[in-house]
């Protein structure tokens, strides 16, 4: 059985909701527990892989912009914003939005609502937030006072080392772009990594692909810190 990717389960959960959602919207029966849940495990291992494939091709189109940075938290909302305004049916009459309309206003809401956070508090939010690479290091996860950090990925990382008191939206000071096959040293001085309950106040490391900055935040525990990557500034 092939493996599944981040996001598969969110997606299967989608299409099983969209079908509701849809055929509801069409007056028709609604479709058996086994069907539903067919839709979903179908979904969960083709969309994920599909978009990856589209993304790759995407990016292999040389006059063709860079594809768009989109998070997970962007895609929750523009389903859960999508989902909810395509339910809105006074029973007996037809639906109150149409189908198209549904899915603008959900990628409207995503693509606007984060910045619009970012404007009103000052500080990045989650679903501003762009995803990691730390995949890509190689003495970085694992050490207790990071000091030497190699890229084993084939582009660009930019690696930050977070000491105490730099917090999102302050992006690392010690921070370097490391190119593929290549090391930075860092330099951690006494401070050793965030960890609970011993040391929630050490330092913190992340690597993000430029022009991402790495940054951190603290745990929703409110002990502690992740790294995070920051959108450009």
């Amino acid at each position: 059985m092939p493996q599944l990717l981040p996001g598969a389960v969110f997606f299967g959960i989608l299409a099983v909701v969209a079908v509701i959602v849809l055929r509801a919207r069409a007056a028709k029966p609604r479709l058996s527990v086994f069907r539903l849940a067919l839709i979903g495990v179908a979904a969960a291992y083709v969309i994920p892989p599909s978009l990856a494939f589209l993304m790759g091709q995407w990016a292999a189109v040389s006059w063709l912009p860079g594809p768009p940075t989109v998070t997970g938290d962007q895609v929750f909302i523009a389903a859960l914003v999508s989902v909810f305004a395509l339910a809105l049916q006074q029973p007996g009459k037809p639906p109150s939005v149409p189908l198209w309309a549904g899915i603008l206003i959900g990628v409207a809401v995503a693509a606007f609502l984060p910045p619009l956070l970012d404007l009103a508090t000052g500080r990045y939010q989650n679903a501003s937030l762009r995803a990691d690479v730390t995949h890509c290091t190689r003495g970085m996860t694992g050490q207790v006072q990071p000091r030497e950090v190699s890229n084993l990925c084939d582009f660009d990382i930019v690696v930050g080392l977070c000491m105490p008191g730099e917090v999102n939206p302050t992006p690392c000071a010690q921070a370097f772009t490391i190119p593929p096959g290549e090391s930075a040293v860092f330099d951690p001085g006494d401070a050793r990594l965030s960890s609970v309950p011993g040391n929630p106040n050490g330092l913190t490391v992340v690597a993000c692909r430029p022009p991402d900055r790495p940054s951190r935040w603290g745990n929703v525990t409110g002990r502690g810190y992740r790294g995070v990557c920051l959108p450009p500034g």
